[in-house]
């Protein structure tokens, strides 16, 4: 097995096992795929050894089994959108993502309040701001279809862990520099150090293909390793 294979065996399920674990075949569930009630696979590893992703491409991953990754959570997933189609086929895939965007716009009201400001989609009371809310729920829904949570996110059918993940990465990344300003007053250190140990927490580590190019190497480990305090004084507050 190559590294690879090792990574996604820890984290993800292929199709034999994904099909199995939810006792249904894989045609049934690549068609609730393409009817957009369930997300794409976070990773395809193609029969000419190039490990494929929406977010990353496709890259070369020699020697590695041939196949398609879910992350275990799917299986949450599929419940609830079989759960919808009995509901009434029509109008489930409308109905999962106001589902969706109802619990995800209510993760992000909290954290605006408790963990980082977002003003383009609430005001100064903490009021939804419609047009912006209504455009990070609209993103969050495609990247939650294409795969692309299932590839960064520990927990990848949580509406709330989604949001906690990406506005931990929103103000890491901010406060950071994108992960470039690394000499900081010591209690600034202190608190980007404990951002950095959240954002770790709500990511998945990446697979060793793509790590070198992932915001967790950024974000996590190389600005760990490179934040120093400051000499100078701290003003007091």
């Amino acid at each position: 097995m190559t590294e690879l294979d090792h990574y996604l065996a820890q984290h993800y399920l292929d199709e034999t096992q994904l099909a199995a674990a939810a006792a249904m075949t894989m045609e049934e569930i690549d068609a609730l795929i393409q009817a957009r009630l369930v997300p794409a696979p976070a990773y395809v590893v193609d029969a000419s050894g190039n490990l494929c992703s929406f977010v990353f491409g496709a890259m070369a991953a020699p020697g590695s089994r041939a196949g398609r990754y879910f992350p275990p959570s799917q299986l949450a997933w599929i419940a609830v959108a079989l759960h919808a189609l009995a509901e009434g086929p029509e109008t489930a895939p409308a109905r999962l993502q106001a589902q969706f965007a109802s619990r995800y716009g209510a993760a992000l009201a909290t954290l605006n309040l408790t963990t980082w400001r977002l003003r383009d989609s609430f005001d100064d009371r903490g009021a939804p701001i419609a047009d912006g809310l209504r455009a990070r729920t609209d993103s969050a829904w495609m990247y939650f279809l294409n795969g692309t949570f299932s590839l960064c996110v520990a927990n990848p059918m949580s509406e709330a862990h989604i949001a906690w993940k990406e506005v931990l990465q929103e103000k890491l990344a901010q406060q950071s520099g994108n992960g470039s300003k690394t000499l900081l007053p010591h209690a600034q250190a202190e608190q980007m150090h404990a951002l950095i140990d959240a954002y770790a927490t709500a990511a998945m580590p990446f697979s060793p293909i793509e790590y070198a190019l992932s915001s967790r190497k950024r974000l996590v480990e190389d600005l760990r390793a490179n934040l120093r305090v400051s000499d100078a004084q701290e003003t007091p507050a």
